[in-house]
């Protein structure tokens, strides 16, 4: 009998394409998110969305960034996930987490993901954690107007993070959480990282030249883990491609070309100086 699968934070960018891949798998999923009208902290919706599930896959992120209270808010969203899913007879609950975050507990976010994988294996059945490594679009993700938050420089160019990365495209992600969930006996942890180790200050001027903007980029200090390579994957971590330039690519290059090519378009090339928040702990999830 098919499994049926729900999907926490489904309408993110991890979520959306973990429900993408799924269902061109053939996979039944069923979508979890608040603008599906199901909240796993107030619970309104939940009882009804994990009727008949027997996997859960957790993509979602807290709807704040701040250590202390994210770390708060993974508890009550854990717990209240973790006593529905029991509720519900599911058995396996896959989250996903990231890579090196043992290491890299100066950065506050990074404290609370930890806490997130704790609070998962306390509440929630079957708790399996997968860690991945930053996205290909985490650097569009971080970049902020030039002294942004410091009042240093002139609001004309754009700052990033700058420290190495190893970079993963989501659909690797999606393939090994949903193979997670679906495994006889799956090991409690597993990883996967990108093929390719990258500068963030060089990924973000590449991103930006192959949108066509020559907006200068320039690199902000990291947390000193992060700095050492905390982001990196340990050598038994396994890769899957594509590359980041494979990625810039298929995404943007192939993207600036169609909206060339389109009269009728109208994306906003300069769509990263207004969307981002410059936070290291940009990893594509739903506020759920």
């Amino acid at each position: 009998m098919p499994q049926l699968i729900a999907v926490v934070g489904a309408t993110g960018t991890l979520g959306r394409t973990v429900v993408e891949v799924a269902r061109a798998e053939g996979l039944e999923v069923r979508e979890i998110a608040r603008s599906r009208g199901v909240d796993i902290v107030t619970g309104e919706g939940l009882d009804e969305a994990l009727r008949g599930v027997q996997l859960v896959i957790d993509c979602f992120k807290p709807p704040t960034l701040e250590a202390e209270q994210a770390t708060e808010w993974f508890h009550e969203a854990m717990s209240g996930l973790g006593d529905a899913a029991r509720r519900a007879g599911v058995t396996r609950t896959v989250v996903t987490s990231i890579v090196g975050i043992d290491g890299m507990q100066d950065y506050g976010f990074y404290r609370a993901q930890l806490a997130h994988e704790q609070a998962a294996r306390e509440h929630c059945p079957g708790t399996v954690i997968v860690r991945a490594t930053q996205f290909h679009d985490f650097v569009g993700n971080m970049l902020v107007r030039d002294g942004d938050g410091d009042g240093d420089g002139d609001g004309e160019g754009l700052q990033v993070m700058e420290a190495p990365s190893q970079p993963v495209d989501t659909r690797a992600v999606a393939a090994l959480l949903l193979r997670t969930a679906l495994a006889e006996q799956p090991d409690e942890l597993l990883q996967i990282a990108g093929p390719q180790v990258e500068n963030t200050l060089d990924q973000a001027r590449r991103l930006l030249a192959a949108r066509g903007d020559a907006t200068p980029v320039t690199g902000a200090p990291a947390s000193e883990s992060m700095s050492r390579g905390g982001m990196l994957p340990g050598p038994e971590v396994p890769t899957a491609g594509p590359t980041y330039e494979q990625w810039l690519d298929e995404h943007e290059r192939h993207d600036r070309t169609n909206r060339t090519h389109d009269p009728n378009r109208t994306d906003d090339t300069n769509r990263t100086h207004d969307t981002t928040t410059g936070d290291a702990s940009r990893q594509g999830g739903e506020r759920t």
